[in-house]
This record gives structure tokens, C-alpha cells and sequence, in this order.
């Protein structure tokens, strides 16, 4: 019997969760930032300094709810608002989308008829605790558990006729999820990333990050009260092709996912590509582009990738003196939080997806699914090559339903034939 990576995964999974807890929340509570955002969560100080003031500590009434959401409200004001460098902005849009690229791929998941009633089918509250207790820390204990429990993790290289009782997702889930997703994440991220933009008050602005915190639940809850709403309005789908003609249950649904999977691409490939093209550009395009673009000028001549995108050692973290810092300190603090936070927490991800890939196509190819990925990444980043891989895993629901799919096509045949001869 062929030893199974998952028991190497695991133990790496877990290993990944403990140092991206140390790396993000133990440095974030010796380096400035939480002595910082302490008293400002408790309302003991009534501002940060550059960003709107006062600073709202109040949202639900109840005090432990309150100081808890003050404090990721807090966390996220510093990476909006005030001085922030230009590569810590650049960096907190590319993980935004990335980030709900690669939640849209985990409430996917979460929803295949395979993990339904069990612990991972529970995104909502897994949303959650990485909401709470970071990203880099949930995750990969939530992979870990996918790998260990889930019929998805367990199909055999080309049965489709178990992939198909374990992939695939309610129609109208598939076809409603972007449309969540967009409601419930991007939406209110866009209005609490902007304020300056929708002339927002102090309040207003504070109310919108808050807004944007549980989107986890939003999301879930949002997801199924569009589907039971379509579905008692409108009644099921019926799988069809790509021209809406009725076709195997495989088919539809690879059709249905394609929407899902295109939206979480377009999510990575709008903002990877633009702003690593923009961090890496030589020195002469980025004089030409000041001079084109004046008013962006600052912009242009100071974005660098290694400031963007090259965390420092964890054990070297970036600190301030929460006496004396000014506007835009805090940002870099939390830059090099989100630094550890998104990529030792995503890195996870990566490797799930190549590893059901592996597992589950017909035919695998080490080789052939690298250069696949790595093609994506360079488009994408990470979480593209993770999407692109679990889009090619589904395929295999197709196998073995050539036959019935050959027969739905001649009765389809059949039938506009003799429609025609009746019009004739």
C-alpha cells in the first residue's frame, strides 16, 4: 500500500498554525501595536493617531463583544487610515482579493454533498474563529481536520461515480455563491477601505469595518437564504450545457462551478498582475508614469516589491514606540501581521489543493500540474494556483457518464427533428 501524504501534511499543517499564531499574534502583542490599540478598544484613549477621530468602541452594547470588535476594528483603521505607505496599501488590496478568492473556494467545499453534517461543512463558525484568532492559525487546523474526515480527501484517482456522489454542490448554491460573496465581503470592504472616497463621518467609517468583521456568517447566512428564497420562488435547476440544453448531472454541474471558480480567478488575476507588474517595474517606466500620471506621481517612485511583498524575519519584527509613534507607524506593524497572517496561512492551502488533485484526477502528472500551477500563480498568485487545481480535480465527475451524455445528445437530436417536421 502507497504511503498517504495527508499524514505528512497534517503534522505540517499543524506546525504551520503554531508559528503563524507566534509570528502574527505573540509578535503583535511585543513589538507596540497591541499596547497601542489596548486602550483605544477600551475607550480609554479616543483616538489613533491619523485616523478619523473619535474612534467608535461602541457598536452592540454588550462590553465583551465590543472590546473584542473594537479591537479588529482598531487593527484594520491602522491599515486604512492615515500615512500609510503606498506598499502597505498595495499590499493590504492584493491580500483582500486574494483573501476572498480563497474563501469563496473553502464555502465551495464546505457545501459538496460529501461534508455535508460534518465539522468541516461548518465554514460559517470556522470564518469565525480565523476572524477572531487569525487566519494563519484556523486554516490550516481546518485543512488538517478536511484531509482526516472528509470523503473528498479519500476518492481514488478517476472514479467518477464517487466523485460525483461526493462533489457535487446544490445548483443553486453554485449558481448564487458570487453574488453572496459579493454582498457579504467585497461590498463592505470596498465602502470601510474608502472613506475618504464615499465622504464618510468618523462614525460611518468605524461602522463599516465592524460591518465587514463576521462576514463569515453574512456570508453563510446571506448563501442560504438567497437559495431557499430562488428555490421556493423559482423551483430547482435542472443541470443543462453550455447553450441551457439539458445534459447529464456531471455536465451541469462543471458548467454551474465554472461561474464560481471564474469569479475567485477574476478576484486574483484583476489585482495580482497590476500590482506586482507595478512594484516590479524599472525605474524608467515608473518616471514615465509619474510624468503621464503627475497627481500619482508618490505613488509611482515608491512602490517596491521587497517593501510590498518581503516580510522581515519574525524574530525581527518591526516595533514602535507607542508613546512617540505618528501617523502610518501602526501600518507596517500590521503590514508584517498580515505578512505571516496571509502566507503561512494560505501556503496551506496550496498544498491541500495539489495534494486532492493529485489524488483524484484520472491520470495524474506531478510535473504536468507544477507547470499548470505555477502558470496561475504568476497570474494569479496562490490563490488562483489553488483555485485552477480544485477546477481540474472537479472534471472528474464527467468520468464514466460518456454513455448517458451521448444519449441525452440524440434525444435532443431527435426531438428538434421532429419539432421541425412539424413546423414544416
Amino acid at each position: 500500500m502507497a504511503f498517504d501524504m495527508k499524514y505528512v501534511l497534517v503534522p505540517l499543517f499543524i506546525g504551520a498554525s503554531l508559528f503563524g499564531f507566534n509570528a502574527t499574534i505573540i509578535t503583535m502583542l511585543n513589538n507596540g501595536l497591541s499596547e497601542v490599540l489596548s486602550p483605544v478598544c477600551s475607550g480609554a484613549v479616543t483616538t489613533l493617531k491619523g485616523a478619523p477621530s473619535p474612534f467608535l468602541a461602541s457598536y452592540t452594547g454588550v462590553s465583551i463583544v465590543d472590546y473584542q470588535l473594537s479591537g479588529m476594528v482598531s487593527f484594520f483603521s491602522t491599515i486604512i487610515d492615515g500615512n500609510v505607505p503606498w506598499n502597505v496599501s498595495m499590499f493590504y488590496v492584493w491580500g483582500m482579493a486574494q483573501f476572498a478568492a480563497c474563501w469563496t473556494i473553502l464555502v465551495l467545499e464546505a457545501k459538496r454533498v460529501g461534508n455535508r453534517g460534518r465539522l468541516v461543512s461548518w465554514i460559517g463558525t470556522v470564518g469565525l474563529l480565523f476572524q477572531n484568532v487569525t487566519w494563519t492559525f484556523t486554516i490550516p487546523l481546518y485543512l488538517a481536520l478536511h484531509l482526516l474526515t472528509s470523503p473528498v480527501a479519500k476518492l481514488k484517482n478517476g472514479d467518477g461515480a464517487a466523485a460525483r456522489r461526493t462533489l457535487f454542490v446544490y445548483l443553486w448554491d453554485l449558481a448564487l455563491l458570487p453574488m453572496a460573496v459579493t454582498l457579504t465581503f467585497i461590498v463592505p470592504g470596498i465602502f470601510m477601505s474608502m472613506p475618504r472616497l464615499f465622504d464618510q463621518t468618523a462614525a460611518t467609517h468605524y461602522k463599516w469595518i465592524a460591518i465587514w468583521q463576521p462576514f463569515p456568517a453574512f456570508t453563510v447566512l446571506g448563501l442560504g437564504l438567497l437559495h431557499y428564497g430562488c428555490y421556493y420562488a423559482l423551483g430547482s435547476l435542472s443541470p443543462v450545457d453550455e447553450e441551457n440544453e439539458p445534459t447529464t448531472h456531471s455536465h451541469g454541474y462543471m458548467v454551474a462551478v465554472r461561474g464560481v471558480y471564474e469569479f475567485a480567478l477574476a478576484l486574483c488575476g484583476t489585482t495580482h498582475l497590476p500590482i506586482v507588474l507595478l512594484t516590479l517595474m524599472p525605474e524608467v517606466g515608473r518616471e514615465f508614469l509619474s510624468h503621464t500620471f503627475p497627481y500619482y506621481a508618490p505613488v509611482f517612485r515608491t512602490l517596491s516589491f521587497a517593501k510590498a511583498f518581503i516580510p522581515y524575519p519574525w524574530y525581527d519584527a518591526p516595533s514602535i514606540d507607542p508613546a512617540t509613534y505618528k501617523s502610518g507607524d501602526l501600518a507596517i506593524l500590521s503590514q508584517h501581521f498580515l505578512h505571516y497572517d496571509f502566507y503561512v496561512g494560505t501556503f496551506p492551502v496550496l498544498l491541500w489543493a495539489i495534494y486532492l488533485h493529485q489524488r483524484t484526477v484520472k491520470n495524474p502528472n506531478l510535473g504536468k500540474m507544477l507547470g499548470r500551477m505555477g502558470l496561475w500563480f504568476l497570474i494569479g498568485g496562490p490563490a488562483a494556483a489553488a483555485i485552477i487545481l480544485n477546477w481540474d480535480r472537479d472534471a472528474v465527475t464527467e468520468e464514466g457518464e460518456e454513455k448517458l451524455k451521448k444519449r441525452i445528445e440524440q434525444e435532443l437530436e431527435s426531438r428538434k427533428n421532429l419539432e421541425g417536421k412539424k413546423t414544416k
